[in-house]
């Protein structure tokens, strides 16, 4: 029951059991099968901050360089770069901010092995089990207040994977303009394993660009693609190898600064506007089944039953 799960995340303490949700590996187990990746590099979040003259976020580094605003995750209120309110908080106000200013696009990137876990479970959980409705509709509006602020953004946002992008990490890249990845990156979106619904809009974006069967396939069975299967879907634009994948993200993000930034902005309007209000709509119906789930004693059962076998695993 409740009881006896928080009793076992009490004793196992958050560190340890946020590492088997997300996928840190503990030498006996792994998140998802298959990973290649170099546990998470701290020195090269601390050196990438130090570097920051104008750090001002806890979970994000954000780099004003000339032309353009690049934005790294880099959590220390979660692990993996998975998603919180306040994570998603410090990702809008950079975008707000990238928006005012003279930036003509946006390079957003993660700091790490790993690019996104998705929403981080272990905050979620504690709070849930306090005031399930409360909290389920705060997430929810969190959720849904993150992904308009892609949805509504206006210059182009260029997306750099250098690593695995999970559930809400892999949604929200339809909504971006370019999406180019590192040879061992690879996307996943296994909601009903972890008992919930779609989210990111990609219940509408996953089918128009891959397909109904093979979007099923994702959304339901949480099927991993690999970068080149992802690109061949559609869901990324071009895959680099991993020695030289800043090196090319870096080349192509030069050459598209030189554009003006009106074509830019424009363009991106012309491609985007039509399908603007349809992706709105579909982040305020999904967000609205996520609430209906998490606040349900079915949906937090079949959490709670996803993150006890993390427990019984680890």
């Amino acid at each position: 029951g409740t009881s006896t799960f928080m009793e076992a995340l009490a004793a196992n303490g958050t560190t340890n059991i946020q590492t088997s949700v997300t996928g840190v590996p503990a030498n006996k187990r792994r998140f998802i099968d298959d990973r290649r990746d170099q546990p998470f590099d701290k020195r090269l979040r601390f050196s990438v901050r130090q570097t920051e003259s104008a750090y001002r976020y806890r979970d994000i580094v954000v780099r004003k360089q000339d032309g353009f605003t690049h934005i790294l995750l880099s959590t220390k209120s979660s692990e993996n770069n998975s998603l919180n309110p306040e994570v998603m908080k410090e990702v809008q106000s950079a975008l707000n901010t990238a928006a005012a200013d003279d930036s003509k696009l946006v390079l957003f990137s993660a700091v790490g092995s790993i690019f996104c876990c998705g929403l981080d479970f272990i905050y979620f959980i504690r709070r849930l089990t306090d005031d399930r409705k409360k909290e389920s509709t705060k997430m929810a509006e969190a959720i849904r207040n993150f992904v308009n602020t892609f949805i509504q953004f206006k210059k182009p946002i260029i997306v750099a994977v250098n690593g695995p992008a999970i559930g809400l990490g892999a949604s929200i890249l339809p909504l971006c303009d370019v999406v180019w990845a590192n040879e061992k990156a690879w996307f996943q979106t296994p909601y009903t394993t972890f008992g919930q619904s779609p989210d990111g809009c990609s219940s509408l974006t996953f089918p128009r660009i891959m397909g109904l069967a093979s979007a099923n396939e994702m959304l339901f069975s949480g099927r991993k693609l690999t970068a080149q299967e992802a690109c061949a879907k559609g869901l990324v634009s071009q895959v680099f190898w991993p020695g030289t994948f800043t090196q090319e993200v870096m080349v192509r993000i030069k050459e598209l600064v030189t554009c003006n930034s009106v074509v830019l902005e424009e363009s991106k309007a012309l491609v985007r506007n039509i399908m603007k209000v349809d992706l709105e709509q579909a982040n305020e119906k999904e967000c609205e089944v996520l609430k209906k789930i998490w606040g349900s004693a079915q949906g937090m059962d079949s959490m709670l039953k996803y993150l006890q076998k993390k427990i019984d695993e680890f």
